[in-house]
């Protein structure tokens, strides 16, 4: 056993740092970048920049080559496993031994980024994203009284399966620790769930948290409400805020180190009866790999969409209610066509995701940086390619409609309910008619559907009230060998929700000449709408049908995000 210890913490020495520590030795990035470069990954030239970006941003090469869409996780994951020596595991084909989760308490679990595997009387066997420090391993050895055998799995996985494993006992483990380490424990709970949204809310006799998991909010656990006071004020420590004052809404930000990379936090209080509730909303921090081909977008949409993004002027709006997904799409949309031979340049409030190659302004109200005073600075600066954020007034409108007349893509949201109602309401605004009619390409109007767990689902068959409810006559639609309907269940890999994840459903509107015939006689959304149906649009409801009829989805689903037609 003594020589096995010293091979793991030998082949541990070897690359530590390249898992997310801080100081990696210039070897040990070389020796990890030509293995990417030996299996045909990455070139010599991407190797270069990502060490620089490696550098400037501080995170592991490993990290700074995933952002640039060069390599995946499991890339990542098997390149340090063919390095360091240590064997790569997929966590999917593994049944974890509950007695070795109990052998490692969360909150270690969690600073290590360990998934226990399984254990024996001589060893215990756990999974890593990076080989460990010596010192951290004779620690783990030293509370499991047994020889560490160590597996190297991607980091997505790591996280997956810590959610899963100790999904209760973190909340135990809450109550014992100080206020800056229960408020730790909570965003670090909330990052490996995926929730978009933290809220820690007062009430008359408890506190309540909640996540916001896959669009629907979920409680965690409540405390007694004599922590409310010490919580908030480790928030608004955190967030730069005055602790002092309660009576009035404030709002900050957070930077939270992860292991692997810093994630963005905006943080808001609002004094309410029995108190103040605090939400802190997760920003997606870095997005280079998302692109629209990984929205969910049917492949005729797919197509159109791909098609207009690529012009090399006019506007494309994104259109939908709050939380529908809006700043991803445009994310995808700028990733798609991020090419070192363009200016692109954004103007946001706030920016949520950030993207290499992309000059983003942050709006700051404080220093009367407005969209409207954003963008005419942006048309000073020879840009190809402007994202506004959200279209608000009619100067914003304005300005972008020009914009795109004078040889500019831009891509913008709005909030309206539909792709048609998107062209009056840039009318209602103030905006010209023929203006809207000659600078507008196209409406993407959406929303998130959960999307059914890959590991619990079922087949089923919907009855006729149930098909009646949707607006189909045939639970086979137009292509019976495709049809596959199913429904939710509930496993421990989705939390017992039957969902895990979310996709999109969309409703493409091309602006073509009827579609602008209608807009320069001041049409009304239902006539728009009428000229885009002959033109082949694919609703909302008729989108989200299809993907349930497809099995990614469930009727309820569908009902509970969509309208009928």
């Amino acid at each position: 056993m003594p020589e096995h210890r010293a091979q793991l913490r030998a082949a541990s020495g070897l690359h530590r740092g390249n898992g997310g520590a801080k100081g990696s030795s210039p070897l040990n990035d070389r020796q990890l970048g030509s293995a990417f470069v030996e299996r045909g990954l990455i070139t010599e030239e991407q190797l270069r920049e990502a060490l620089r970006i490696k550098v400037k941003e501080n995170i592991p090469l490993g990290e700074a080559l995933r952002r640039l869409g060069h390599v995946t996780e499991e890339d990542v994951a098997r390149a340090i496993a063919d390095c360091s020596g240590i064997p790569y595991i997929n966590l999917d084909d593994v049944v974890i031994d509950p007695a070795a989760a109990k052998l490692l308490p969360p909150g270690v679990a969690e600073r290590q980024a360990m998934v226990p595997l399984r254990l024996n009387e001589d060893n215990f066997e756990a999974a890593v994203d990076r080989p460990l420090s010596a010192q951290a391993l004779k620690n783990i050895e030293r509370r499991t009284r047994r020889c560490v055998v160590l597996h190297i799995a991607s980091s997505g996985k790591i996280r997956d399966a810590l959610a899963r494993i100790y999904e209760k006992s973190m909340s135990a483990e809450l109550d014992d620790g100080s206020a800056v380490e229960i408020v730790n424990d909570i965003i670090l709970k909330a990052l490996r769930l995926k929730a978009s949204d933290i809220h820690l809310e007062p009430g008359e006799d408890t506190v309540r948290l909640r996540f916001r998991i896959d669009g629907v909010l979920q409680e965690i656990k409540r405390y007694s409400p004599d922590m409310l006071a010490s919580l908030t004020s480790r928030i608004k420590v955190m967030a730069g805020l005055n602790i002092a004052e309660r009576r009035s809404p404030q709002d900050g930000a957070i930077v939270f180190e992860d292991v692997h990379e810093n994630f963005d936090l905006r943080v808001s209080t609002l004094p309410i009866v029995h108190g103040e509730k605090v939400v802190l909303r997760i920003l997606a921090g870095y997005s280079n790999r998302l692109t629209i081909d990984q929205l969910g977008l049917s492949s005729e949409d797919y197509g159109k969409f791909s098609s207009i993004i690529r012009r090399p002027y006019g506007i494309i709006c994104i259109v939908g209610p709050t939380g529908s997904g809006k700043s991803t799409t445009l994310c995808a949309a700028l990733n798609t066509i991020n090419h070192p031979d363009i200016n692109i340049t954004t103007v946001e409030d706030p920016v949520e995701y950030k993207i290499n190659g992309v000059n983003q302004v942050q709006i700051r109200h404080n220093e009367k940086i407005s969209f409207a005073s954003a963008l005419r600075s942006i048309l000073r600066q020879d840009p190809d390619v402007i994202m506004v954020g959200e279209t608000r007034d009619q100067e914003t409108a304005s300005i972008s409609l020009r914009a795109a007349l004078t040889g500019h893509l831009v891509f913008t949201t709005l909030h309206t309910n539909d792709a048609p109602g998107a062209l009056p309401r840039l009318v209602d605004m103030g905006c010209e008619p023929f203006l809207v009619a000659s600078s507008v390409s196209g409406i993407l109007a959406q929303r998130l559907v959960r999307r059914l767990c890959q590991k619990c689902k079922e087949r089923f068959t919907p009855d006729a009230a149930m098909l009646k409810s949707l607006g189909v006559t045939s639970a086979n639609g137009d292509h019976p060998e495709a049809a596959s309907w199913c429904r939710p269940v509930g496993c421990p890999s989705c939390f017992n929700t039957g969902y895990r994840g979310r996709t999109g459903v969309f409703e493409l509107m091309l602006v073509n000449d009827e579609v602008r015939s209608e807009i320069l006689r001041n049409g009304s959304t239902e006539s728009i709408r009428r000229a885009a149906l002959d033109q082949g649009m694919t609703t909302l409801r008729a989108d989200a049908v299809n993907k349930a009829m497809q099995g990614a989805t469930s009727v309820e689903e569908v009902l509970r995000v969509t309208v009928g037609d």
